[in-house]
C-alpha cells in the first residue's frame, strides 16, 4: 500500500497488514485465528471496482481498503457481538498504525471453535 504525503510516500507491505489483523484476531475475545493472508483479505480497493486484480501502489486515500477475515468464533460466543467487535478492532488498529483508511471489514464465521475443557463439562 502506498500513501502520498508532501515529503514524500510511505509504501506499508502485505506482511504489515497481515501481522496487525492477526493480531487483532488473536487478542479479540472468543475469536479464533484460522487464515488472514493479504491476498485473501485485501478483495479490492473500495471503488476501483475490480475484485480479482487490484494494485496496492494505487491506494487512493479517499477510496479505502476492504478487508475480508475468515475466523472461528468460540462455541457460546454471540456471534454478531463478537463480529461486531472484531470488526472496529481490525479497522481502528490498521487505520491507527498505518494511517490507511479502512472502507469495511467483512468478516466469514467458517466455524464454531470449543476447547477440551468444554468438552468434558
Amino acid at each position: 500500500m502506498r500513501k502520498s504525503f508532501h515529503q514524500g510516500s510511505l509504501t506499508i507491505s502485505e506482511s504489515v497488514i497481515d501481522f496487525i489483523l492477526e493480531v487483532a484476531i488473536n487478542e479479540t475475545p472468543g475469536v479464533k485465528f484460522i487464515e488472514a493472508p493479504v491476498k485473501k483479505t485485501l478483495r479490492k480497493m473500495v471503488g476501483k471496482g475490480k475484485k480479482a486484480s487490484f494494485q496496492y501502489d494505487s491506494y487512493q486515500e479517499d477510496a479505502g481498503l476492504s478487508l475480508k477475515v475468515e475466523v472461528a468464533i468460540g462455541f457460546g460466543e454471540i456471534i454478531p457481538y463478537t463480529c461486531f467487535v472484531l470488526q472496529e478492532r481490525i479497522k481502528n488498529d490498521i487505520e491507527k498504525m498505518t494511517g490507511l483508511h479502512v472502507e469495511e471489514v467483512n468478516v466469514l464465521v467458517s466455524a464454531l471453535s470449543i476447547t477440551d475443557e468444554e468438552l468434558n463439562e
